[in-house]
């Protein structure tokens, strides 16, 4: 969060233009079937029964829970080796770039801070040209601090619902959306209670937005 807020003084908004605000994992990159496959290289898998990695990920020899205490020392090993192999989800560069017509963008993701400018490069090598702040821990805050920066419209697009909860409890009138590009997660996964739209893909997301802004 302090990491996050010290980015943002280098940020510049249009406080006249809408402000896009999108997490990456499953929002704008695939994320699960990566880690699947780097974990099988560790002789782990997940089999995701819910929305959660804590209980999901599994050695695969004795199918026992890999124990929580390992998960921080399992995702920077995640990120330091498929931190670049990641894949864009279908169509959202296209639907980014017909956004960015009327609305500024920003890429909100929680990644350890020593790989955020890996990611912002391999944005960059998709062709996503905008501003990305590297963050951890729920978003409502961060947020919070963007308000304060600008009077336009915020729209707030996630997979994970507790961070829809966050962003309800500190900046109330952030349009928010949640997006979960797995078929499988979406399937297991019900819509926030904290979200005002489940977004069906990115076509759906825009046209969600464009809606908004107009009015």
């Amino acid at each position: 969060m302090k990491f996050a807020l010290k980015q943002l003084k280098n940020l510049s908004l249009n406080p006249s233009r809408p402000l896009i605000i999108s997490d990456v994992d499953e929002v704008i990159l695939h994320f699960s079937e990566i880690l699947s496959e780097y974990l099988l290289t560790q002789g782990m898998y997940v089999n995701f029964t819910s929305y959660a990695l804590e209980g999901n990920i599994k050695y695969a020899g004795t199918d026992k829970p890999v124990d929580s205490a390992l998960f921080r020392e399992i995702i920077n090993d995640y990120f330091e080796n498929y931190v670049e192999k990641q894949p864009l989800v279908k169509d959202v560069a296209k639907h980014l770039k017909n956004l960015s017509a009327v609305c500024d963008i920003l890429i909100l993701t929680n990644i350890p801070h020593n790989y955020a400018n890996r990611r912002r490069r391999k944005l960059l090598d998709y062709g996503l040209n905008y501003p990305m702040i590297s963050s951890s821990g729920p978003k409502g805050p961060v947020i919070k601090a963007i308000r304060k920066m600008t009077s336009g419209k915020l729209i707030f697009i996630d997979d994970i619902s507790h961070h829809h909860k966050s962003v309800a409890k500190f900046v109330p009138d952030t349009l928010r959306i949640q997006y979960i590009a797995n078929n499988h997660l979406n399937y297991i996964e019900k819509k926030s209670k904290y979200c005002h739209h489940r977004g069906r893909d990115w076509s759906h997301i825009e046209q969600i937005i464009r809606d908004h802004v107009k009015n």
